[in-house]
């Protein structure tokens, strides 16, 4: 992948996942998922970090698994395949071993982890233009 295509999905999933991490914990469940012991503000320093490294990983991750098709079904493909492993798989790991998530929680997150990622493949599909095309090539 070239370096123009990986800073360029990098730039866009970050802002992106910012952006609706910001509407969803932010303001639409800030009260239905708040938590007592939590800090009362979070760490933006640590959080733009964690963006970027996710990010850099999402595109690279993607980069190399898109194969032809659509950009639309390949990026919802590969967000729906990155969601279910991180919003199921996290969720109900962090579920299983804290004490501050309830299940109910656990799969809303999910879900909106989903969502959230599918979004932002399709989002890094159309931005880095990864596949090329709808055609597969012919020898």
């Amino acid at each position: 992948m070239k370096i123009q295509k990986l800073v360029t999905g990098v730039v866009l999933s970050t802002v992106v996942l910012f952006l609706l991490d910001w509407a969803w914990y932010g303001i639409l469940m800030k009260d239905s998922m708040s938590n007592p012991n939590a800090r009362p503000e979070p760490d933006m320093m640590w959080l733009a970090i964690s963006y970027v490294v996710f990010s850099i990983a999402f595109v690279s991750i993607y980069g190399g698994w898109a194969g032809g098709g659509s950009k639309i079904s390949s990026g919802l493909n590969f967000g729906l395949l990155a969601g279910l492993m991180v919003g199921v798989g996290l969720n109900l790991t962090y579920y299983a071993v804290t004490t501050t998530m309830t299940l109910s929680h656990t799969f809303t997150d999910a879900a909106y982890t989903i969502v959230k990622f599918i979004i932002v493949g399709i989002l890094v599909a159309y931005g880095t233009g990864i596949p090329g095309g709808s055609t597969p090539k012919t020898s």
